[in-house]
């Protein structure tokens, strides 16, 4: 094996994505991207997003992954089947540094207990803020930013079944309360339910200039058995497949006035901007490739 062969391969396992169970916001470090798509048996909770869901052990199973390389897109498809009573679960999604896709869809007779499907995806990075004016480092401000949501919550009338929507910003590993969005509906007893949602998020956290620290979003769409024991069909859809975008930072204030900064991250992203994809370094290195076979052909044309 030649040493460039080694290097090759080395460079393909780290840029690989990790795979594993049902994972969750502990499963990242202090940078990374987070996927996982699964179904099954729960019990009936709604476990904050960013954590692991509530499954009953041996009774589900997931597809997940994650990175912490930004650019590098995951894609995962996972669900919990069984013939009777029946259960049919699909939950798939996306997600990056930046942006996520979260699918989740159920069939199931309620007598089978509280079936669920979900996905839950989202990513972490750390940050600091420098203010321009130094004087001001170790002062407290106001972080503002956005999200764009985007997706559609359905439950058919039939059985008794919800459909679900969520997000959650963490900070330094714990999840920030009155930070979040989330929407449920109900499709039971001749009503179904039916909702669009085409709409940005704002979110404000408090952090200290000039120390780092980790800032995360993390989104959940489910759907499941609103009401187990019953012999009768549910189901439900919650599609979100196109997506969670994050949208820039919109202001950071010191007891109300706008505070001068530059930003650094981990990963390397400039978070005052909206999401704008990054080429993986395979797809990079390709179009370079592909430039330096034009370039030749040009000159000889000339």
């Amino acid at each position: 094996m030649t040493r460039h062969a080694f290097l090759c391969i080395s460079f393909a396992l780290l840029a690989a994505p990790a795979f594993g169970a049902q994972k969750s916001q502990a499963d990242l470090g202090s940078s990374g991207a987070l996927l996982s798509s699964c179904g099954g048996l729960a019990t009936g909770g709604f476990p904050v997003e960013g954590g692991l869901f509530d499954y009953v052990a041996g009774k589900f199973s997931c597809d997940a992954f994650t990175t912490a390389l930004p650019g590098q897109l995951l894609v995962a498809a996972g669900g919990w089947n069984q013939a009777a009573p029946v259960v049919q679960t699909d939950a798939h999604g996306s997600a990056q540094f930046g942006q996520v896709g979260v699918y989740a869809h159920f069939r199931a007779n309620a007598s089978a207990g509280f079936a669920a499907a979900e996905t839950t995806a989202g990513w972490t990075d750390t940050w600091t803020l420098n203010p321009v004016n130094p004087a001001l480092i170790g002062q407290d401000v106001v972080l503002s930013f956005s999200l764009h949501l985007d997706g559609m919550l359905d439950g058919v009338p039939s059985g008794n079944s919800y459909t679900r929507i969520g997000v959650q910003v963490w900070k330094d590993d714990g999840s920030v309360p009155g930070q979040s969005f989330r929407v449920q509906g109900q499709g039971q007893g001749g009503f179904p339910f039916h909702q669009d949602i085409d709409q940005d998020l704002n979110f404000s956290v408090t952090v200290k200039l000039g120390t780092p620290f980790e800032l995360g979003v993390f989104t959940r769409a489910s759907a499941g058995t609103a009401g187990a024991g019953p012999n009768w069909m549910s189901e439900a859809t919650s599609d979100f497949a196109s997506t969670m975008t994050w949208g820039g930072v919109q202001s950071l204030t010191l007891a109300g006035n706008p505070v001068a900064f530059t930003l650094s991250s981990q990963s390397g992203i400039d978070w005052t901007q909206p999401f704008a994809p990054v080429p993986e370094p395979g797809v990079a290195a390709l179009m370079l490739l592909g430039l330096g076979l034009l370039l030749p052909r040009r000159a000889s044309q000339n």
